[in-house]
């Protein structure tokens, strides 16, 4: 292994059993705020403008409370309280699973469809249960933790996965769904997302039979994963700690993509930028020119198998480049396989002085799903940039099964979970875990 990896605990089977339950969360009173009004995507990803749209749009919106006015986490808990009282949020009456089915296309322009559960999900004392894929930064960790230590709430569900080939889970979700969904919008990407009650008590203790054994993988909400962890050993007393909310999704089902992660990296002189091709030539890669654009680079990158690692180089007002490398065969590990990786270890940390402690705090890079899109910003900044493609759902899988994490921004799963579809307050009757 480099001296760049990234690593967790081993881990291997699960060594205790995965707890998922219903809970009695609150949700926006639908007669006053359509679900659209309230509903954001996660903290992660909202600008500054975007949180005005969404605040302009409803005062009430959930933003609200994931990114607290002026930045002070006891707004957060002021509003969470008067909107409790004022009859906004209303809890459910009895402990309830929510089905959730996604329609959406996606950046390569397919339409899919994702379907899943949330859930309330028991926090586990050994590795193995749940199993992380990124690393996480602990100035973010100690941010979401502060809010969460004043809300004492969970706004916004992590997406994890689970291995059910067959469907069985889906299956019985469906059969136990209510008939007319409680949620039912097309937020602002254009995905149409209902949600579904399961509230009947037989239902639930069979879902939660058929999780026991299983284990879980996270998708999307690293940090959120790190801050609950942080959290329930921070209040061992407290019982509601012991379990987070959860979106529960088949990870062998066709509606669960990932797509790549682009980088525009800025601070690259124009010597350098001019120098790269032969630096990577010298460090063993292979580089030839790629059509006109990104759209020919990315259809050629498509075609090198994923043991060999690959990447698009785009410069302004130049030809972009495919660099690609043969496989190590003294690095067959399920880490190698992942061009996020390869680009941290062998491009950005030994040639762009951007080792993996700097990335993770740098301004230096932007980030984007959008291979035009970063095209588009090389061509208005003249900044350098490093076009990847996905891993699968298994690859992700298998590296997260072996003990290591990725870099941070390595998979983008989509579309996003909304926050705001309901919410799991740890001081309230939400607390259903048995």
């Amino acid at each position: 292994m480099g001296k760049h990896r990234y690593h967790a605990p081993a881990v291997g089977t699960p060594t205790e059993p995965l707890n998922v339950r219903p809970f009695r969360g609150l949700r926006y009173d639908p007669k006053r705020h359509p679900a659209f009004s309230v509903v954001a995507p996660p903290y992660d990803v909202i600008t500054m403008a975007d949180r005005m749209r969404l605040v302009a749009r409803s005062s009430r919106n959930v933003v609200r409370l994931i990114l607290p006015d002026v930045g002070r986490a006891e707004n957060a808990r002021r509003l969470l309280d008067d909107w409790r009282e004022d009859g906004t949020l209303l809890p459910e009456e009895v402990p309830c699973l929510y089905r959730t089915e996604e329609t959406f296309i996606g950046p390569d322009g397919v339409s899919r469809v994702r379907t899943g559960m949330i859930a309330l999900v028991g926090l586990p004392h050994r590795d193995g249960t749940i199993l992380p894929h990124e690393r996480t930064m602990p100035n973010i960790v100690e941010d979401r933790l502060r809010l969460l230590r004043t809300t004492h709430a969970q706004p916004s569900p992590i997406l994890v996965t689970y291995d059910d080939p067959d469907n069985d889970i889906d299956a019985a979700l469906r059969a136990g769904s209510e008939p007319t969904p409680i949620i039912d919008l097309t937020d602002d990407h254009g995905t149409h997302l209902r949600m579904w009650r399961v509230a009947d008590s037989g239902m639930q203790d069979r879902i939660h039979s058929v999780f026991e054994s299983r284990s879980l993988l996270i998708a999307d909400g690293h940090h959120r994963y790190a801050t609950a962890l942080a959290y329930r050993d921070a209040f061992p007393q407290d019982s509601s700690a012991n379990a987070m909310m959860m979106y529960l999704t088949n990870g062998s089902s066709p509606g669960l993509v990932i797509f790549p992660i682009h980088r525009v990296v800025s601070g690259i002189s124009a010597e350098l930028q001019e120098r790269l091709p032969t630096l990577l030539l010298e460090a063993g890669f292979a580089v030839t020119e790629a059509g006109d654009g990104v759209v020919q680079l990315e259809a050629e990158m498509a075609a090198i198998p994923h043991d060999h690692g690959v990447f698009g180089l785009v410069r302004k007002d130049l030809p972009p480049l495919l660099v690609h490398a043969q496989p190590n065969p003294d690095d067959q590990t399920p880490l190698s396989r992942i061009d996020a990786v390869m680009l941290q270890e062998r491009i950005l940390a030994p040639l762009l002085d951007l080792p993996a402690d700097v990335v993770a705090t740098t301004y230096r890079i932007r980030y984007t799903a959008y291979s035009d899109d970063a095209a588009a910003k090389v061509d208005e900044s003249g900044d350098v940039g490093f076009i990847l493609r996905a891993p699968s759902v298994r690859e992700v899988e298998a590296v997260a099964r072996s003990g290591a994490v990725m870099p941070q921004k390595s998979t983008y799963f989509y579309p996003k979970t909304l926050d705001g579809l309901v919410i799991r307050t740890l001081d309230g009757p939400s607390v259903e875990l048995g």
